[in-house]
């Protein structure tokens, strides 16, 4: 499926949303053993001289890092020539530092930058990075708290109310182990991805994928069904439940505490009779006792 403008996307689980994330180039990094004189530099280039006095026709470590981007080529980035002499616990030290590298993120570039006087292709170097993909919340393991783990379930009821067959999915394909079957549930959540959020695109941007791709592919199918449907949306009050339950401590507050904050978040009064019923319909709990906060003062001695 060709994905315009885009030939290659991520489709990621955020804190507050599923949204596709294109994927500019892939760094790859890279460490094998060839003879010297089938890599590195050849008769005529201004390095050969020196490289030939050194390598000859050894066999030698090399460590490549390159990227391959989106169309499908391939760029060499750096290229090191390990010395004959050098051992397999040398060239795997090189490879690692280079994936060390390739791992640092645009701040920890520019620091290890103000380090030194940094060349302007340097600089360049850095801003050009991206910065991976910014997964702001993670799936609750084994070690997390009942709360964490119900939390979790909450987000996807309530993401599932926009994109109920992604969430369905993205969940199907975690679970799945074997790679083959895995890949082909993943590439029919990001189908049905665009599918769900039909409502959501430009124009021009639906011709684009009608040109892109075969008709009568069943993603474009299921996009001409949401579109007759109307636009859903996601709920704003179990959106800010989900959200903040743990990080705005909604979980310690009482009833009439959590309708104020969710007045004060979202602009609309929710009575808590009818928030109760919402947060348990999602199936978030909370060990704080039912009625009003007690009064410190009225509290007996300890």
């Amino acid at each position: 499926m060709i994905i315009p403008p885009y030939t290659g996307v991520w489709l990621v689980e955020f804190q507050d949303r599923i949204e596709l994330v294109p994927v500019w180039y892939r760094d790859i990094v890279g460490l094998g053993r060839f003879k010297a004189n089938q890599v590195g530099f050849q008769p005529g280039e201004a390095m050969y001289p020196m490289y030939n006095a050194i390598m000859g026709n050894k066999e030698i470590w090399v460590v490549v890092h390159w990227q391959r981007y989106e169309d499908g080529r391939e760029e060499p980035d750096e290229i090191f020539y390990l010395e004959p002499n050098a051992t397999e616990a040398d060239a795997r030290k090189k490879f690692d530092e280079m994936v060390n590298f390739v791992n640092m993120s645009k701040a920890e570039l520019r620091k290890l930058a103000s380090m030194f006087e940094a060349s302007k292709d340097d600089l360049a170097y850095i801003e050009s990075r991206p910065d991976g993909i910014p997964i702001t919340y993670s799936r609750p393991d084994r070690k997390s708290s009942i709360e964490e783990q119900d939390l979790y379930q909450a987000r996807l009821k309530v993401l599932a109310g926009l994109q109920p067959k992604t969430v369905t999915l993205m969940e199907k394909a975690y679970t799945t182990e074997e790679p083959r079957e895995r890949e082909k549930i993943e590439h029919e959540a990001v189908e049905a991805y665009f599918a769900e959020m039909a409502h959501y695109w430009t124009e021009d941007l639906v011709k684009e994928w009608q040109r892109s791709n075969p008709i009568g592919t069943e993603w474009m199918c299921e996009f001409a069904r949401v579109w007759q449907e109307p636009k859903r949306e996601i709920d704003p009050i179990n959106h800010e439940l989900v959200l903040n339950w743990l990080r705005r401590k909604y979980n310690l507050l009482t009833a009439e505490e959590l309708s104020d904050a969710i007045l004060v978040m979202t602009g609309q009064r929710v009575m808590p009779g009818t928030l109760k019923k919402r947060r348990e319909r999602l199936g978030l709990t909370t060990k704080r006792p039912p009625g009003p906060r007690p009064n410190p003062e009225q509290e007996p001695p300890v």
